[in-house]
């Protein structure tokens, strides 16, 4: 998990290309999630299209962080470089990201 990571530097990465993506499941994205964060729930990560380049920056986060650093061992094994855990929802609302349902 990041620390101290800037929101600006985030949205100005994610603005280039990169991707936000929420690992948790169908369910609980669906009860809220970050605001344009794109669903892929962790289990599909060995096998789902991530629609980004292999050096795109890739934000992940989940309900706490676990399922967040799975996925991002998972896609740094499939090659893709600039992936990080921002952990959990109370990270990313401490980041200052907003929420949508």
């Amino acid at each position: 998990m990041v620390s101290r990571m800037d929101l600006a530097q985030i949205q100005s990465d994610l603005a280039k290309g990169g991707l936000l993506i929420d690992v948790r499941s169908p369910e609980e994205y669906a009860e809220g999630h970050v605001k344009d964060s794109l669903l892929i729930p962790h289990t599909q990560f060995f096998s789902a299209d991530i629609p980004a380049e292999k050096d795109a920056f890739i934000y992940l986060y989940c309900k706490m962080g676990p399922r967040a650093e799975f996925a991002a061992s998972v896609l740094k094994e499939r090659g893709y470089t600039k992936v990080t855990n921002l952990g959990g929802l109370d990270d990313m609302e401490a980041l200052g990201f907003e929420f949508e349902e």
